[in-house]
């Protein structure tokens, strides 16, 4: 079973600004449904340097129709000059879960 739905991970700064951005997303119709996991411990690189953060991790369902306005809208209210966005495509999973996000993002 191949579906049209998309997992999609940010960060962000802090537990506000996550909730923030999750509302705005299910408000608009864009996600479905969006977990907060909070205190995800970061180590990247910024600027030449090892970066530290701790910060929180989204985990945004939406249709893949919906992902290009999702994305826009992420990077309008973020605060990061470079959010981390990735997507992934969801093969299979539980048919009434689809159903229901189908429904409520009509």
């Amino acid at each position: 079973m191949t579906t049209h739905f998309r997992l999609i991970f940010t960060t962000c700064a802090d537990v506000s600004e996550a909730r923030s951005i999750a509302e705005q997303l299910v408000k608009l119709k864009l996600a479905a449904c969006v977990n907060i996991l909070p205190n995800v411990e970061s180590v990247y690189m910024w600027q030449g340097e090892v970066a530290y953060a701790t910060e929180c991790k989204l985990l945004i369902k939406t249709k893949s129709e919906k992902m290009n306005e999702l994305i826009q809208t992420i990077k309008q209210l973020h605060s990061y000059e470079i959010p981390e966005i990735q997507v992934i495509d969801v093969a299979t999973g539980n048919l009434a879960y689809f159903n229901w996000m189908d429904e409520v993002l009509n």
